[in-house]
């Protein structure tokens, strides 16, 4: 009897879900027709070039190395970081930091006409500073920068995505 009510527990939860609507959340940010894609950086900006490649493969992207065999380029132009005073305390020393990171980019087709202009991707945060704990403000700072640099990632590729479907005629 208790088996019995419990699939029937079970039908009306999968009904209920099933009828308002609710799905898994889709995480890939590209389309399937994507073809083959260029990343291209200075040197001084390899680490989000890096980062750019890394997600790249993890939406399934098939990166080449050559432009010439790439359906799309992505190219980095330029990338800045800053970093201000949001907040002082009471002995007008520093409480609160604001972060900002900056990516400057263009992509284009194969044929290598732009796509899409020289587009700027931004990502800004504040953290609290402690004074009492130099070392623990550092590395949320650390780790503050390098969740802007993902979030500046996904602008990146969600453009693309764009670019591919206008391209694409979908």
């Amino acid at each position: 009897m208790a088996k019995k009510w419990r699939l029937i527990n079970l039908a009306w939860v999968f009904l209920v879900l099933s009828s308002c609507g609710w799905q898994l959340r889709d995480n890939s940010l590209l389309g399937i027709n994507l073809g083959t894609v260029s990343v291209s950086y200075p040197e001084s900006q390899s680490s989000i070039g890096i980062e750019l490649k890394r997600e790249l493969k993890a939406n399934n992207v098939l990166l080449v190395g050559a432009t010439d065999k790439a359906s799309f380029q992505i190219r980095i132009i330029d990338a800045t970081q800053s970093r201000r005073v949001s907040a002082r305390n009471a002995s007008a020393r520093a409480a609160q930091y604001q972060i900002y990171q900056a990516v400057d980019y263009i992509i284009l087709d194969a044929s290598g006409t732009e796509v899409a202009p020289a587009t700027k991707a931004a990502a800004e945060s504040t953290y609290n500073f402690n004074e009492q704990d130099v070392l623990a403000s550092h590395n949320e700072e650390i780790i503050l920068q390098n969740n802007l640099r993902a979030k500046i990632v996904r602008q990146i590729i969600h453009r693309l995505g764009e670019v591919s479907d206008s391209v694409t005629g979908q």
